[in-house]
């Protein structure tokens, strides 16, 4: 079984293993999905992904966070820029 979601034709395809599992590193399971929905969808907006800006601050929704976050602190929301 694959461990990242993605986004089709635009619609969010959703892992399954990491809705019922999310990651060792992030501090709720419910964060977490939050986390996944607004990445997905950030992708059928058409954004790209994003890096982590510096060690210590909010990796943006666009990071692939379930893949790490290169010192950022996990966080499920947009922000603006």
């Amino acid at each position: 079984m694959g461990e990242v979601s993605c986004n089709q034709n635009g619609r969010a395809i959703i892992n399954a293993k990491r809705w019922a599992l999310g990651v060792s590193y992030y501090p709720q399971l419910d964060s977490y999905r939050t986390y996944v929905i607004n990445h997905e969808v950030g992708h059928s907006l058409n954004h790209p992904h994003a890096a982590c800006p510096g060690p210590g601050q909010k990796a943006p929704i666009m990071q692939q966070q379930t893949l790490g976050l290169q010192g950022c602190t996990p966080w499920p929301f947009p922000v603006a820029s």
